[in-house]
């Protein structure tokens, strides 16, 4: 018997868990835009490189808690694997949760991740116990990372699509009511009337006749072809129009939730941001930086010893293209604010012997640089 049936009541690659009802996932789970979300964040934290420094600020190699979340988490899962199903179950479920496992010496072993909804948190006496069926274990043992505070559980979380369950569910109707709407060939809802009286048999032969030859999207391009004074009318919008409207607006709920710029759920455009490095700067500010510092801080809470803590580098986010990356380091470095080496730490170049002392090379950098009042251009 494996480790998930031992523990979580299941059969490895069997997805039916001991639970008195089965978990039904949302249908916001299948939305594109939070596929999107949810596949950005869980894929840039999971690739952000995590470094362990000491009281003094120095960086401790090969710390355990480097090794398991840059390398291998466990036996069969690698840190990258690992840090991205654990914070895509937080986005999707709310929380992601991982069991620590340490060897005799009391060092982190392996990190092994909790299937969702298979651990329940409660606040004891003695502090928060998390429950796998009838096992209880202590919050050392646990590694919890979660979306949105729970205000009814302090030590559990809710996930965007709970907190913005709402707008979620609008998103998923408008794409059923749009799938809809093209399967019967994007023609909306359409109302046939007659001058004189119909029967009830007439009235639905004609509904039966309609759904058969036009209520299908190879019907649409077939001719309608109406008698005795019969007329048709359009009574509800088409796919282009108000409901590409309404699924755009849908999309920026999705981004606001998941602290995601728009830009970079839809194919083009379609927010306030232009550049690229705003979108960058927004989306680090926005969505990254809460999830690295929400694993910064479960790490140097249970896996670290007093004195030590955990940074995740999240350079590689805002670094944008080499081309603008370039000509804003280029006039830094002339302008003696950083040092070559400095650049080429940024850019994930290996520094170079001799280029660690900044200098002032642009012209006029050096009266800007000695005025009391002068702290340079922002925009350079």
């Amino acid at each position: 018997m494996g480790i998930f049936a031992r523990f979580f009541g299941f059969k490895s690659g069997v997805a039916i868990y001991t639970r008195p009802e089965p978990i039904i996932a949302s249908p916001a789970d299948a939305i594109p835009a939070v596929v999107r979300a949810t596949n950005l964040i869980s894929a840039d934290i999971a690739r952000l490189p995590v470094s362990v420094y000491d009281s003094e600020g120095q960086e401790i190699e090969g710390h355990p808690v480097e090794m398991l979340l840059n390398r291998d988490a466990s036996r069969w899962q690698s840190g990258y694997e690992f840090r991205r199903y654990t914070t895509s179950v937080a986005l999707t479920h709310g929380n992601g949760i991982a069991l620590i496992r340490r060897g005799s010496d009391g060092e982190i072993a392996e990190l092994q991740p909790v299937p969702a909804d298979a651990m329940s948190g409660e606040i004891t006496e003695e502090g928060v116990q998390y429950r796998i069926g009838s096992l209880v274990m202590n919050a050392d043992q646990v590694l919890h990372i979660g979306a949105y505070p729970d205000h009814l559980n302090p030590c559990w979380y809710r996930s965007p699509l709970d907190v913005a369950r709402h707008a979620m569910q609008l998103a998923a109707d408008e794409n059923g009511a749009h799938a809809s709407l093209v399967r019967t060939g994007s023609m909306g809802k359409v109302a046939i009337s007659h001058p004189g009286a119909m029967s009830d048999q007439t009235v639905q032969a004609i509904r039966d006749a309609w759904n058969t030859m036009h209520a299908t999207a190879d019907g649409a391009s077939r001719p309608l072809i109406l008698r005795e004074g019969m007329k048709a009318e359009k009574i509800s919008q088409e796919t282009s129009g108000t409901m590409l409207e309404s699924r755009r607006f849908s999309v920026q709920e999705i981004a606001r939730a998941f602290g995601v710029p728009p830009e970079m759920l839809f194919q083009q455009g379609g927010g306030a941001l232009v550049s690229q490095s705003e979108v960058a700067r927004a989306y680090a500010d926005g969505a990254i930086a809460a999830w690295a510092s929400a694993w910064e801080s479960e790490l140097t809470r249970k896996l670290c010893r007093p004195g030590e803590f955990v940074r995740i580098d999240t350079t590689a986010i805002v670094r944008g293209n080499l081309r603008d990356a370039g000509m804003a380091f280029s006039k830094l470095v002339l302008a003696g604010v950083m040092s070559p080496n400095d650049a080429r730490h940024y850019l994930g170049l290996a520094p170079v012997a001799g280029l660690d002392t900044p200098t002032v090379s642009m012209p006029g950098g050096a009266s800007a640089a000695s005025g009391p009042d002068n702290v340079g251009d922002e925009n350079a």
